[in-house]
């Protein structure tokens, strides 16, 4: 590539040719000597806009994140809907964001940012996604829910849902025909069942 870019650009650039290299499924290449290279720009020119690449990949994963809260919150508070249609909406929205993005996917959940204290702001706005999720589906809960059952249920919302979101992505899922529909009528049987049996747990316990 000949295409030189201006300090200003640079970041964008490097962004972009990251998302391109996870997207390959080549993100041991994401290195400041590679992007540099591809970008043809000078070895030390990555270094003005990050620190290292686990800067640089950590922006991906906000950016990511941010993007994912932005789609997530309105569904959260969508009007006219029981909390049961909520939640399956919520779902639904958040497998299809995970397929329409799963660059940024891949990396938003890599564990390396929540073993470490580096990535507060990864950490956070990871914690306020689950907290949407958590507040959707405790709607769906007996007011009685207490809130390790609170918790619970969205533990397992959030497993399954990641769950069929990494299926797809890594394409074991790929000899289905109409994702749109697959994925909407697993969302509304896993609502269902889940939900009825956390209510049934909580009226067995009193």
């Amino acid at each position: 590539m000949s295409k030189s870019y201006h300090h200003g650009d640079l970041r964008r650039a490097l962004i972009e040719k990251t998302l391109e290299l996870v997207q390959a499924d080549q993100v041991h290449l994401v290195g400041f000597r590679e992007l540099a290279r591809q970008l043809a720009v000078s070895r030390s020119a990555p270094y003005r806009h990050f620190s290292n690449v686990e800067d640089l990949l950590a922006e991906v994963a906000r950016q990511g994140f941010a993007a994912f809260i932005d789609v997530l919150e309105p569904v959260a508070t969508l009007k006219g809907y029981t909390p049961e249609e909520r939640f399956l909406e919520l779902g639904v929205t958040y497998v299809h964001f995970a397929l329409e993005h799963s660059a940024h996917y891949r990396l938003m959940f890599d564990c390396a940012y929540f073993k470490q204290e580096d990535f507060p702001e990864v950490q956070g706005l990871a914690a306020h996604a689950f907290t949407l999720l958590k507040y959707t589906s405790s709607a769906c809960m007996d007011k009685s829910a207490s809130d390790r059952d609170k918790l619970e249920l969205a533990t397992m919302a959030w497993a399954f849902v990641h769950g069929l979101s990494k299926l797809f992505i890594d394409g074991q899922l790929a000899k289905i025909k109409n994702r749109k529909r697959f994925i909407r009528s697993s969302c509304q049987r896993f609502v269902r069942r889940l939900t009825t049996t956390m209510k049934q747990g909580v009226a067995g316990s009193d």
